[in-house]
């Protein structure tokens, strides 16, 4: 729970034009670096995906490999 002070019934002060600005380009910039940031992570999850399928692949044919050749010493 808040509570009222004294000081929130002040009246506010608008901020200056010149850091009124400041913070505006500066959040642009956030803005923008935050796309880049979020394209470049799509991009690289989908690359990851891609090399785990991969990588299950080999493993599953390396496996499948070893227990033919299991199966046809067992046989022998």
């Amino acid at each position: 729970m808040s509570y009222r002070t004294a000081a929130d019934s002040l009246p506010k002060a608008p901020l200056p034009f010149q850091a009124a600005s400041c913070l505006l380009a500066q959040a642009a910039r956030d803005h923008t670096r935050a796309n880049v940031l979020r394209a470049r992570s799509a991009g690289e999850h989908s690359r990851n995906q891609l090399r785990r399928s991969r990588r299950m692949g080999v493993a599953a044919r390396r496996v499948e490999a070893e227990s033919r050749d299991m199966a046809a010493e067992v046989r022998a």
